[in-house]
């Protein structure tokens, strides 16, 4: 019994611990109450700033893929580790900003053409992590800026164009996963003092919040006394309105720091930092490739009604999809680029040396782009039978042991969406298992096909003989042999 009661009493205050930053602006306008308004906008000040510094704001891509976690820091076996100079590497992926960086093995950086890619020379320690073949850097324990230009010189050519650092941030306008900007410039303060003041003011907001809530309650708590007493109920236009929760901002930037900004053509090249010095910074000197996308197109991802958490990808016009019987799918198209799978494995995850190795004659579509200004065009037999419209989605669980789903409109009107966002936003088809050439194309909003978002439909008619039958037919063919023997053997024999 001692021992369950001092579990309880542990679990409870490791309860309110997690609950603190949550729950600090009701408690705050509860001391409001007792201390003094000046107490409380005093520490309601000081949880506001001290949130505001410490916002968990998106960590930088390169420190946050490639960080070596603490149990091989300190655990048994740790790896070899040395301090060396690094090129910090964030390129663009095509969807978003990636993490790796150049250690000294690595002799050679790939990057993508005609975009934006963040380089930045530093100093770290180093670690080769044999089990994962990777290696890793402590930029926490230690992260040192190595001062300097880049100079960037095409193959065949002395003449180096030169990258100064430059401040930048990430910004993040509708929140951590959907989309990102990059701010260069005196821009990129402004917009994280942008993000900080709107989460002032949201603090501020809140504080203001509670202490009307807490008046509210203390009026009603007073009126429900009342009618105890009185027996004498209020009319509903008299009871006061709740104040309304303010919402928190959806914007997130991350910190300005300052890096070079290289954007290049397609070719190879060499790179190098000069120091302020004028001295090359030693080991910086390696082989970059800048490569672009073989060909464009239109894309699909496909989510299936019966499978919507398996998604699957149409990459290419010349696939055919089938659906069998009736079938209702949902689809988001997005402008795709292709790439040699060596270069872009090699780009994104350089710190793993046997990252895309073998892959040098392969390829790889990305999609880049939703495309959302488009509609849908459903054809059989090369007759428009349907125009659909992109429309938001929410998958509902149903009730009962089954656990099911359900996919239904998304109407923010309705009561029962209130507060919620939908599960996402697509166009949705629904094949009959009629005869016919069905197929799917985009037009924009001059009505002209969009190239390359043809992909044809082919509705799959079922059997109701199922398919094991089929190597179940000789076994049933030699049996009735053997047993048409049988017979021949045993008519032989009553003749004898």
């Amino acid at each position: 019994m001692r021992i369950r009661y001092w579990f309880t009493i542990i679990l409870a205050c490791a309860i309110l611990l997690m609950a603190a930053p949550l729950a600090g602006q009701p408690a705050l306008a509860a001391a409001a109450e007792e201390t003094g308004e000046e107490t409380a906008a005093e520490t309601t000040g000081e949880a506001a700033e001290e949130k505001t510094t410490t916002s968990s704001t998106p960590t930088d891509p390169t420190a946050a893929l490639t960080q070596v976690p603490e149990e091989i820091k300190e655990g048994e076996g740790v790896p070899v580790r040395e301090k060396q100079f690094v090129y910090g590497l964030s390129p663009w992926s095509g969807t978003e900003y990636s993490g790796t960086f150049a250690p000294r093995q690595a002799k050679t950086i790939y990057l993508m053409g005609n975009v934006t890619n963040i380089v930045n020379s530093l100093r770290s320690e180093i670690y080769y992590w044999p089990i994962t073949q990777e290696y890793m850097a402590d930029w926490f324990g230690y992260k040192e800026d190595v001062p300097g230009r880049l100079e960037v010189f095409k193959e065949g050519s002395n003449e180096p164009t030169v990258f100064e650092k430059t401040p930048y941030c990430y910004s993040y306008p509708n929140g951590w996963d959907a989309g990102v900007v990059l701010v260069t410039g005196e821009a990129a303060y402004a917009e994280f003092d942008k993000f900080n003041a709107a989460y002032d003011a949201f603090y501020d907001a809140s504080s203001k919040y509670y202490d009307e809530h807490a008046r509210w309650q203390k009026i009603l708590d007073g009126m429900l006394q009342r009618v105890r007493e009185t027996g004498q109920y209020y009319k509903e236009e008299e009871i006061p309105k709740p104040p309304v929760q303010p919402t928190a901002p959806k914007i997130y930037v991350t910190e300005p720091v300052n890096a070079f900004l290289v954007k290049l053509e397609p070719g190879n090249y060499r790179i190098r930092v000069v120091g302020e010095d004028g001295n090359v910074v030693p080991d910086s000197e390696k082989k970059l490739v800048v490569f672009d996308a073989r060909r464009t197109g239109v894309g699909y991802e496909i989510i299936p009604e019966s499978t919507w958490t398996r998604p699957f990808n149409s990459d290419d016009r010349t696939q055919v999809l089938y659906a069998e019987g009736r079938r209702t799918f949902y689809t988001k198209p997005y402008m795709e680029s292709e790439y040699n799978l060596f270069n872009y494995s090699r780009m994104i995850s350089l710190h793993k040396p046997l990252e895309g190795l073998g892959t040098k004659s392969a390829w790889l579509w990305i999609h880049e782009k939703e495309i959302t200004d488009a509609k849908l065009e459903l054809l059989k037999d090369g007759e428009v039978i349907e125009v659909i419209e992109r429309k938001p989605f929410y998958v509902e669980q149903t009730a009962g042991y089954g656990l099911g789903y359900r996919i239904v409109d998304f109407d923010p009107e309705k009561p029962e969406f209130q507060g919620r966002e939908p599960s996402f936003v697509a166009y949705k088809v629904v094949v009959e298992p009629k005869a016919g050439e069905y197929m799917i194309r985009l037009v924009d909003e001059n009505g002209e096909v969009i190239p390359g978002s043809e992909r044809e439909l082919r509705a799959v008619g079922t059997t109701r003989w199922p398919l094991y039958t089929i190597p179940v037919l000789p076994l049933l063919v030699g049996l009735g042999i053997f047993m048409w023997r049988r017979s021949l053997a045993g008519s032989g024999e009553e003749e004898a």
